[in-house]
C-alpha cells in the first residue's frame, strides 16, 4: 500500500527537491515558538501529478509556499531544476482557493496580470497568450466580464488562466476547488486533469478531499498533524482518465479511500487533541 521511499524515477532528476524542511515562527503573544512543518523530505519529478492530503493546519499550504518562495526555510533545502529556491519565480505559479482576482479588471486583463512581469513581450504576443489561456480554460467570450459577474467555478478558471499563461513549469494549487459546489467541483476536476495531461505541467495539489487526492494525483503526500511532516507517500497506480463515476467501484480506488480514511481519521483525532 504504502511507498516509503520518496523517490519513483531513479532515473532522472527531481525537478523539485526538498530536504530536510522545517519551518517555525516565534509567537509574540506566547514567547513559544510554533514548528509548522518539520523535516520534510520530498522528490518531484518532470510532468507528475502530486496530491497532498492532511488535516486542517498540519502545514500543507506552508510547505507549498515555501516552495513557491513565498515562505523562506527555518533549515533545510528547496531546489527546483538544481537551483535553490530564494523567492518568486517565473518556473512557478499559484492557484489560490479564493481566486484572488482583481475585481477592478476584467476577465483579460486578470489573465494579463500573470504575464506582466515578464519583460520583452510585443504587444501582439502577450495579446495571443491570453486570449489563448481564456480560450483554454473555456471563458471565450467572457473577456470583458469582471468577477463580480462571474459564477466561483468561472472565477477559478480565470484563475487557472492567469497561471497558465506565463507557461510555468509548476503549477502550485492550494485547494483551488474548495470554494465551488459539488457539481461544478466535478466537472473541474475533470477538466484540470484534460488541461494538466495537455499541457505536462508538473504540479502540487493540496486537497482536504480523498477522492480528490485519489482521482487527480499520481502520488498522494499524506501529512501529519500538527508539527506537519510526511507520514506516507502513496501511488495511486489507478489508469487515466479518472472520473469519479468511472472508478467509483474500482478495487484500487476502493483500497485506497480506505486507507485514507483511516490515516485522517488518526491524524484528525490528533490534531483535536493537541489544541
Amino acid at each position: 500500500m504504502t511507498d516509503v521511499n520518496h523517490t519513483v524515477r531513479d532515473s532522472a532528476d527531481p525537478l523539485i527537491s526538498v530536504t530536510g524542511l522545517s519551518v517555525s515562527y516565534d509567537v509574540a503573544r506566547t514567547g513559544k515558538k510554533l514548528i509548522a512543518i518539520e523535516n520534510v523530505d520530498l522528490d518531484v519529478f518532470e510532468g507528475e501529478f502530486i496530491t497532498v492530503l492532511g488535516p486542517s493546519g498540519c502545514g500543507k499550504t506552508t510547505f507549498m509556499n515555501v516552495i513557491a518562495g513565498l515562505v523562506a526555510p527555518s533549515t533545510g533545502s528547496v531546489l527546483v531544476d538544481g537551483q535553490q529556491v530564494e523567492g518568486p519565480g517565473p518556473d512557478r505559479a499559484v492557484v489560490f482557493q479564493d481566486y484572488a482576482l482583481l475585481p477592478w479588471r476584467s476577465v483579460f486583463d486578470n489573465v494579463k496580470f500573470g504575464l506582466e512581469m515578464q519583460k520583452g513581450l510585443r504587444t501582439a504576443d502577450w495579446r495571443a497568450k491570453v486570449q489563448e489561456a481564456i480560450d483554454m480554460v473555456g471563458l471565450k467570450g467572457f473577456e470583458s466580464s469582471y468577477p463580480r459577474e462571474l459564477s466561483g467555478g468561472m472565477q477559478q478558471r480565470v484563475g487557472l488562466a492567469r497561471a497558465f499563461v506565463a507557461e510555468p513549469r509548476i503549477l502550485l494549487m492550494d485547494e483551488p476547488l474548495g470554494a465551488v459546489d459539488a457539481l461544478t467541483r466535478e466537472v473541474m476536476r475533470d477538466e484540470i486533469e484534460k488541461l494538466i495531461e495537455a499541457t505536462g505541467k508538473t504540479v502540487l495539489f493540496i486537497t482536504h478531499s480523498i477522492e480528490e487526492a485519489i482521482l487527480l494525483g499520481d502520488r498522494i503526500v499524506v501529512f501529519k498533524s500538527h508539527p506537519g511532516a510526511i507520514k506516507e507517500i502513496i501511488t495511486t497506480d489507478i489508469p487515466r482518465p479518472r472520473s469519479e463515476r468511472s472508478v467509483q467501484h474500482d478495487p484500487r480506488f476502493l483500497e485506497l479511500r480506505d486507507h485514507l480514511w483511516e490515516a485522517l481519521e488518526g491524524e484528525a483525532t490528533a490534531a483535536a487533541v493537541s489544541k
